[in-house]
């Protein structure tokens, strides 16, 4: 994924500069020999808590990582069950190694423990980047947190397969104190490239898991190039990648064989998952279609993740790119089983920014797409459905600046309200509601020269007057016809 992030960079400033797309070089990981077994792992040196809080009464932000550190890619999940807020996050060290860890706050905001708890059980022993951070979710009865993470695969030795990682599920049954032994999720025995994983537990307790990959997938032809001194060498354009899922009905213990869902994805927009009632399940991508338009797919499971219907785009954004914009969809399920995805695009159907639309046959057809942000706004989303209304969360640059921002959408996608910024600076934005209607948004911070991550509780009295978004005038929001897929 990261082989040719130079070149859509450079790609993406020349064709594209309208809509700011950024594409960051992967951080690579590499391996140490510890291993630990079902015990609480020891965090670093450097990990004492440090918390910083501001007004209470209107938002609250938390230091998250310790000081002395570089940490990124941050997610963060809340319990249903007691309001409780895990946040996980990358700490990036000497020589590429990196380590996921886990902080768990209480619905105030307030860290539970005092110290992290690190996810892998090797040191060092994970591997992360910009467009596919860690991923955290809370079983129904709040007795689970499962944290999905990406692992390299240290028998690797070919240059040309340095992307090879396996997905893997970690558990911890004791409220993040401890971390089972990981499963690894895909199941092929060959090493691949796999990544830009999402996850989600359905109201029964199974856990579901999509990613890309790229097993059976055969990269274009090398293309010759000539360096500074004249001499020819070739690289691999990076080829478009498969969708899987896989499922566990076991507290993640086990997963289900993997199923193929789609293929020609974009290799570096992120999947999203979504749980339904009644078993149904959503996955989406942004799929790559004929002529480079690079729009967004669902495709719906009625049957709790074993079987897949064909997918469907969900706006017809005629975004053309010959590049990944490392920016996937969202997907958010109401209490009425409504189905809304939110997503980034820069095509020539309107002006570039974050976009709405949803489902209400189970998405077999969507809505006339809204406009939720336009202009200086980037990455992937996090759209969260709370009783009558959403609740959006992106990557603002407005005034030049990188924050976090948010709005409210009415159920219906008929207005959006209380569009501000989030803080005053910030990046990586990923969000969560509690139980209590309370907004939670772990981003990514600089403290000096490092980064950090930080926590905050948005509060709802300090939102700005009402806008209203209207209809997009594209052709967008009509129903579209299945992509090309394979079942």
């Amino acid at each position: 994924m990261k082989r040719l992030f130079l070149t859509t960079i450079l790609l993406l400033n020349a064709t594209l500069a309208a809509t700011d797309a950024q594409v960051i070089g992967a951080n690579a990981a590499t391996h140490r020999d510890r291993a630990t077994q079902e015990v609480r792992h020891a965090p670093t040196a450097q990990s004492a808590a440090v918390t910083t809080a501001q007004d209470a009464n209107m938002a609250q932000v938390v230091r998250v990582s310790p000081e002395g550190t570089d940490a990124a890619e941050p997610s963060v999940a809340a319990s249903a069950k007691d309001g409780s807020v895990y946040v996980v996050w990358v700490e990036h060290g000497a020589n590429g190694a990196a380590d996921v860890w886990l902080a768990r706050f209480n619905a105030d905001g307030r860290r539970l423990n005092a110290t992290p708890t690190r996810v892998n059980p090797r040191a060092g022993g994970a591997t992360a980047w910009r467009g596919d951070p860690p991923t955290v979710a809370v079983s129904p009865d709040g007795r689970s947190i499962y944290v999905g993470w990406m692992a390299r695969d240290k028998s690797i030795a070919s240059a040309s397969l340095a992307d090879a990682a396996s997905l893997q599920l970690s558990a911890s049954r004791d409220g993040g104190r401890t971390f089972a032994p990981p499963v690894k999720v895909n199941d092929e025995l060959k090493p691949h490239a796999h990544g830009l994983h999402s996850l989600a537990v359905a109201a029964d307790g199974r856990v579901h898991v999509a990613w890309l990959d790229e097993r059976g997938v055969v990269p274009p032809p090398a293309a010759t190039h000539a360096d500074a001194k004249g001499k020819h060498t070739g690289h691999h354009e990076e080829p478009n990648r498969q969708v899987f899922t896989a499922y566990s009905a076991d507290g993640g213990r086990t997963f289900s064989p993997n199923r193929l869902v789609a293929r020609d994805a974009c290799p570096c927009c992120k999947t999203s998952l979504a749980a339904a009632p009644g078993g149904r399940v959503y996955v989406s991508w942004r799929q790559v279609l004929a002529g480079d338009f690079r729009h967004i797919a669902v495709a719906a499971s009625a049957d709790g993740g074993q079987k897949f219907a064909a997918p469907v785009v969900v706006s017809d954004d005629r975004w053309m790119l010959n590049g990944c914009p490392v920016s996937g969809a969202s997907l958010a399920v109401g209490g009425d089983g409504v189905l809304g995805v939110a997503w980034y695009t820069a095509g020539e159907a309107g002006a570039p920014g974050i976009y709405r639309t949803e489902s209400r046959d189970g998405g077999q057809t969507f809505a006339a797409r809204r406009a939720v942000a336009t202009g200086k706004a980037q990455g992937t989303p996090s759209l969260l459905a709370a009783g009558d209304a959403e609740f959006i969360v992106w990557e603002s640059r407005a005034g030049g600046a990188t924050r976090p921002a948010s709005a409210r959408i009415e159920r219906g996608g008929g207005s959006v309200s209380g569009a501000r910024d989030l803080a005053q600076g910030g990046e990586l934005p990923s969000a969560t509601m509690s139980s209590d209607g309370r907004l939670f948004v772990a981003y990514v911070s600089k403290h000096g020269d490092r980064r950090a991550i930080s926590l905050m509780r948005a509060g709802g009295s300090d939102a700005p007057a009402a806008t209203t978004a209207t209809p997009d005038a594209s052709p967008a929001g009509r129903p579209k016809k299945p992509v090309r897929t394979m079942n």
